[in-house]
Order: C-alpha cells, then structure tokens, then sequence
C-alpha cells in the first residue's frame, strides 16, 4: 500500500483539531440554533468523496431536537454545478453594505449529523421560501416525497370535491330562490313549513 506522506499530515492535524472540538462538546450543546439558520462548519477531513473541510450548511433539524440535543443535522451549500434532483438553489445573502455573504447550492445528497462543537459564527437565515426548496430536494434524496406527493393528491381530490359540493349547494338555493318568487313567498319563508301547512288545509277541506 502506498502512504501519501502528506495526506498523513493532513489527517494528523485534523486529529488535532478534531480533539480541541471534542473539549468543547459538552459546552457547545447547550447552544440555540434553529432551523433554516446558515452556519460555518468544520467538516475536516473526510474519506472519499465525503464531505470536507470548513463550508456553510444550513440546518435541517426541527427546532425541539435542535434545543434538546447536542447534535443537529445539516445540509452543506456548495458552489458545484449540478441539475440534479438533490441541489436546491439558494438566494444570494447580501451584508448590509450589499456584499455577498452566501451564495450557491444546498446539496440534500450530503445531509450530515453533527455536532454543534463544529459549528462556527452564524452567517444568515435563509428564507421559507428557500427552505421549502430544500424540503423539496431533501424529500426526494430520502425518497419520501412519494408519500407527501399522495398527500397532496388526496387534499387535491377533497377540496375539489367540496368545491363541488358548495356549487351543488348554490344551484339547489338560488333554485329554492325562483321558487319562492314563482309563489310570491318572502325570500326567509320555510318551504317544508308552507307546503305541510297547505297540505294539511287541503286535507282539511276533503
């Protein structure tokens, strides 16, 4: 097998920080954040094509694990071009001097747990309308979008069957409504009432 000496070196000071952020464990799950808030993390070192290094992430967790653990889950923003079903884009984040501070792809293929020691300074929180982009991708790359897909269909399906319902009723009244004008009734007469009482004076006269 063949050492990458500086690959090595690499490792070994990942190593190094790795357990000055285990010291701050205990301490660091006691933080608040929420989610759809944008934060530095130190992924280090990964093996493969995991992912690497200090970046962005956005986090992903519902705000009771968020205040109750010490972990929290993550989605990395990136700056790799990529069409695929996985990558929601996200708005450019300005500072308040109207410099960029966030920009690129949440990429839902790389969600990740991890602990709050590797989170840095907070960037920026993202937008309910980002987020629901990145629900989108997540539940496709968890392949549980199906699920909500029949949801949806099945709300469809009801409320058009309401809207239906209500049209049905609203023909039957303004029906009731020419009636009424037909017998020259006021508009609040009580038709089942009218015809029991005509009935029973007609039974009346036989």
């Amino acid at each position: 097998m063949k050492i990458d000496i500086a690959n090595v070196q690499r490792m070994l000071e990942w190593v190094k920080t790795k357990l000055y952020l285990d010291s701050l464990a205990v301490n660091a799950a006691r933080r608040t954040v929420k989610r759809g808030q944008v934060y530095r993390c130190n992924f280090g070192r990964g093996i493969g094509s995991e992912m690497q290094k200090d970046r962005p992430v956005v986090i992903v967790q519902n705000d009771i694990g968020n205040i109750n653990s010490g972990n929290t889950i993550v989605i990395p923003i990136t700056h790799d071009a990529s069409t695929l079903p996985c990558v929601a884009c996200i708005t450019p984040q300005m500072d308040s001097n109207g410099n960029v501070i966030l920009d690129g792809q949440a990429n839902a293929s790389n969600i990740m747990c991890v602990s709050k020691a590797r989170l840095g300074d907070l960037i920026c929180t993202l937008s309910p309308s980002d987020m629901k982009a990145i629900d989108a991708v997540l539940g496709k790359t968890l392949g549980i979008i199906k699920y909500y897909a029949d949801i949806e269909k099945q709300l469809k399906d009801k409320l058009e069957f309401i809207e239906k319902i209500k049209t049905d009723r609203n023909h039957a009244q303004d029906q009731i409504s020419e009636v009424k004008k037909i017998l020259g009734l006021p508009e609040d007469t009580d038709l089942v009432e009218h015809f029991k009482k005509s009935l029973d004076k007609q039974q009346q006269v036989e």
